[in-house]
């Protein structure tokens, strides 16, 4: 490779075919910045990155479904009190015919099946928001943990091929992320933080890994 001074553009020989390419310094320039922003986004703390980014989706599009779930079977709970408060009010000839179209439409009382489901519902969607949560705040904590965990037992590829995360059982203040037989549970200031707000969160932080 060799640089002319007086126009600035470089020579580029191929090693083999004594090809000659010629490039600016405009070229050069481009060529250097696409090459560090490709290295940049390469390294393993970018790449776990975008798999936080792929988990918050993935936790946001579980709170509309929990949510989706919920509202039909709210919507069942309210029918069912809707035609019982109806059914009360009635006179004697509408109160058989209301009652009528209640036992045919499965509207007499609120199944536990419906109560079960909505309760559920609503779980699902307090841990999916927690979780979505926990990973925007935790984020730094979450990649410094799992990079220096995956490199240690060589396990990187595993990770970005198997990993799930989930809040603790028992440590509430605890995001677990697990892959090929290890878990590493996350904890930082989220709960510190977000304790003014009202939702009884508790604080502390660090991290731990534990293999399985």
């Amino acid at each position: 490779m060799a640089a002319n001074m007086v126009n600035g553009s470089t020579t580029i020989v191929h090693p083999d075919t004594g090809q000659e390419y010629h490039l600016t310094q405009g070229q050069l320039d481009a060529f250097n910045a696409a090459y560090a922003l490709a290295l940049s986004e390469s390294t393993q703390e970018h790449l776990t990155s975008l798999l936080i980014q792929d988990q918050i989706i993935g936790q946001q599009v579980e709170f509309e479904d929990q949510k989706n779930a919920m509202i039909e079977e709210a919507q069942q709970i309210a029918a069912v009190t809707a035609i019982a408060a109806e059914i009360e009010v009635a006179d004697e000839s509408t109160k058989i015919g209301m009652e009528k179209y209640a036992t045919d439409n499965d509207l007499r009382d609120i199944k536990q099946d419906t109560r079960d489901k909505y309760a559920a519902s609503i779980e699902g969607m307090v841990v999916a928001s927690r979780t979505k949560n926990m990973l925007e705040q935790y984020e730094g904590a979450i990649i410094e943990a799992t990079t220096f965990s995956t490199q240690a037992s060589d396990t990187v590829q595993a990770f970005y091929d198997s990993a799930i995360v989930n809040i603790d059982d028992v440590y509430l203040d605890q995001i677990n992320i697990s892959w090929n037989g290890t878990v590493v549970g996350v904890e930082s200031e989220f709960w510190s933080v977000n304790s003014t707000n009202g939702q009884g969160f508790f604080p502390d932080s660090g991290y731990e890994v534990t293999p399985r």
